[in-house]
């Protein structure tokens, strides 16, 4: 058997003395000894943190895989001197949910292809998701989608329910052909998104091979049924396996069965890099204050700290730093349960008492389901990546990719990518939302309705979004609810200002009171539509929207008030003050180089007037041209993009800085060896500049028809990070 470590952690008393660090090493180590060093560390996190007695003390862990479950409480440390748990200096150790798979024989089926082994001998926990190589293979489903090519993200390939569905009784449109595949697919898990934006999990009741249609329980009440916009898809049956890169559990036989990716053969039983997920959560806190987890990889593990309802025992100042979550949540479908999976989930908040957490500099991706929710007062969630996560849309209710149910929350600096749900951002109330970059968002149509940005009712009040930008997404970039039903209970007060859009649906404005200001709403998916909507009324619901919303110096393709449903006009922008707006196609025009992501208007144009239109200052009248996402630690986001082509007057380059960077390099060049190898001493350099000079790179006078190289380090304290070469080429 593989040893898991469970351990319950609670500190009743705390010795005031200096503070402590101790060193784990799950290879050499032993808990027998000091932990005070290398060579007298101690072998698991667990009894390490069993040792931590005064705020301030660490754990810092060695390079290695550590399979352990444990649960904190009574830690009371402070913002001044948390609890730290990290990696040691540069090491990288995995906190691992997972076990190795090696039974000494594999059964192969030459015709399918299928490897399978009876695996209960040495593993004590059913599996629910299985890696090979710390990627993840898929659950054997129907219609066939993999992980590995990102296909499941697309409902391209999911089975359509046609117009003689009914609740409990699905039929296949025939668009995939369920009753062709010849499965029987009784006792698989149907995903199905009958909802509109919500997607349930139910196992199928009934079903005979060679038939359309199937049977579940709809237990879930009245849904948002919408004929024409529902679909499913199988997982989790034997039946289902005919592909390489899946797999399936047999939880009553104990039998494994995979198909290798490009039918590899099986497993090599002395090699231990396929593992099954045993656990949902590596780490749970409760009754804390002042933990601070760093320097992390979580492979199928994840993260819980929540505050009992009681007025003792809550958390607080709980941050995760720089952590690297990859698959941090995976349904327990495979074991016949219809349950949402695990999220990483930080509820510093009771009845009693109101916390905070900071997530900060993480990246969170492959989560099977949302991959965060957090509570609390102030939660500082900055500087994040969240990618390719969340590809069947089951969040009861939760919705998002990062979901706030707090208040005053600051979400800033996040970079979203291709994530599947129907909404990027749902915050908590009064949020502000910053410099964030959100692309792809649902752009596989998984699930309908939602936004990248999306304020509910009552989020709109006091809610602050500016400097994002949210792009090539089937759904609408930023968006306001209202009830859509008549009343005056909508949205208000809300602030979006300075926002970038482009390739999405609009930035949708519902409610009233608020003030849109100086944003750029370009390309539209449905180029008949509205690129900034600030909804007059909406569809047939006879209530004034907007009446005392301010709409000011905004620029974009086609901003007006929504659809007259009774005539099919547009209706006017509505508002107590509408003025100096540009709507037109020509728009784009009349920016420095869109295409490119320069979106400066040029200078003595329409948009570069008494006040200027749009997101940005034009030409080179501010040092710094904002680019929101998360920033690494070395330059990124170079503007224009490498390898893009410019006019012969491009006049300047722009660059996101590294993080925390004090200073950049700036060399420029047409040998790209020279620019790579060149030093302060090399005519490629150019000039060094601190952080307030901001990010705009002026350029020499160019030559037509010519490749330039350029480069950008970072300098932050004494340690300089070299950046990427980028290029661009100048038109002949």
């Amino acid at each position: 058997m593989v040893p898991l470590l469970v351990l319950l952690v609670a500190v009743t008393h705390l010795n005031i003395g200096y503070a402590a660090s101790y060193v784990v090493d799950g290879d050499n180590g032993d808990n027998m000894n000091t932990g005070l060093d290398e060579v007298n560390a101690f072998k698991t996190i667990s009894y390490c943190i069993e040792q931590l007695l005064n705020p301030g003390d660490e754990c810092l862990i060695r390079s290695g895989r550590y399979h352990e479950e444990i649960e904190m409480s009574g830690f009371k440390g402070t913002e001044e001197k948390p609890f730290i748990i990290a990696g040691y200096k540069d090491e990288c150790p995995i906190w691992d949910g997972t076990v190795p798979i090696y039974p000494d024989n594999w059964e192969y089926d030459e015709l399918t292809g299928i490897c399978s082994a009876t695996i209960d001998q040495f593993i004590d926990h059913d599996i629910f998701a299985l890696l090979l190589d710390d990627d993840l293979l898929t659950s054997a489903r129907w219609p066939n989608a993999l992980w590995s090519d990102k296909t499941i993200f697309n409902n391209s390939y999911w089975g359509k329910a046609g117009k003689e569905s009914s609740y409990g009784n699905i039929f296949d449109d025939g668009q995939a052909g369920l009753a062709e595949s010849g499965i029987d697919a009784t006792g698989t898990m149907a995903i199905l998104n009958i909802g509109s934006w919500m997607t349930y999990v139910k196992e199928v009741l009934d079903h005979e091979r060679g038939t359309q249609n199937f049977t579940y329980n709809h237990d879930m009440g009245e849904v948002h049924w919408v004929n024409g916009h529902l679909q499913y898809y199988l997982e989790a049956g034997l039946e289902l396996l005919d592909a390489p890169g899946e797999w399936y559990f047999d939880n009553t036989t104990k039998v494994l069965y995979v198909i290798m990716p490009d039918y590899q053969g099986c497993p090599d039983p002395h090699m231990s890099n396929l593992r099954g997920r045993t656990i949902d959560y590596g780490l749970t806190i409760w009754d804390s204050t002042g933990i601070t987890i760093s320097d992390i990889d979580f492979i199928a593990a994840n993260i819980k700290a929540y505050s009992v309802n009681n007025p003792e025992s809550h958390v607080d100042l709980i941050t995760l730093d720089s952590l690297r979550f990859k698959f941090p949540s995976s349904s327990h479908r495979m074991l016949k349960s219809d349950r949402e999976p695990h999220q990483t989930r930080l509820t510093a908040r009771n009845n009693h008492y109101k916390g905070k957490v900071t997530v900060y500099n993480c990246t969170f991706e492959g989560s099977d389901g949302v991959p965060l929710i957090h509570d609390g007062t102030g939660n500082v969630i900055s500087n994040n990546l969240f990618v390719y996560n969340d590809w069947v849309g089951q969040d009861a209710g939760a919705g998002g990719v990062v979901h706030g149910l707090g208040s005053e929350e600051i979400f800033s600096r996040n970079t979203f990518l291709y994530n599947g749900a129907t909404s990027g951002l749902r915050p908590g109330i009064r949020a502000t939302i910053e410099y964030n970059h959100i692309v792809g968002q649902c752009e596989g149509l998984i699930q309908n309705d939602g936004a990248g940005i999306h304020i509910q009712i009552p989020q709109s009040d006091g809610v602050r979004i500016y400097n994002n930008w949210v792009h090539d997404s089937p759904k609408y970039a930023i968006r306001y609810d209202s009830p859509g039903h008549g009343g005056s209970h909508m949205g208000r007060n809300g602030y979006t200002g300075f926002n970038v859009q482009w390739n999405t649906g609009s930035i949708m404005v519902k409610g009233d009171n608020h003030t849109i200001e100086s944003n750029t709403a370009l390309d539209r998916s449905d180029p008949k539509e509205c690129t900034l909507c600030v909804i007059y009324r909406l569809r047939e619901d006879p209530t004034i929207e907007n009446n005392q919303t301010i709409v000011i110096n905004n620029g974009g393709i086609q901003i007006d008030g929504g659809k007259n449903v009774e005539d099919g006009s547009r209706w006017p922008v509505p508002g107590e003050v509408v003025e100096n707006n540009y709507s037109g196609h020509d728009v784009k025009s009349y920016m420095v180089d869109p295409t490119n992501l320069d979106f400066r208007p040029i200078v003595g144009g329409v948009l570069d007037q008494e006040i200027v239109i749009g997101a940005y200052a034009p030409g080179l009248k501010s040092a710094r041209y904002w680019i929101p996402g998360r920033q690494i630690y070395k330059a990124s986001m170079p503007i224009p993009p490498n390898g893009a082509t410019v006019p012969v007057s491009r006049d300047a380059l722009m660059f996101l800085e590294g993080n925390k960077a004090e200073y950049s390099y700036f060399y420029l060049g047409t040998g790209k060896n020279d620019v790579d190898n060149a030093s302060t001493d090399s005519a490629e350099f150019q000039f060094t500049f601190n952080i307030e000079d901001g990010n705009i790179l002026q350029l020499p006078e160019l030559n037509a028809g010519t490749t330039y190289y350029w480069r950008v380090d970072s300098q932050r304290g004494e340690d300089i990070f070299k950046g990427d070469i980028w290029e661009f080429s100048t038109e002949i």
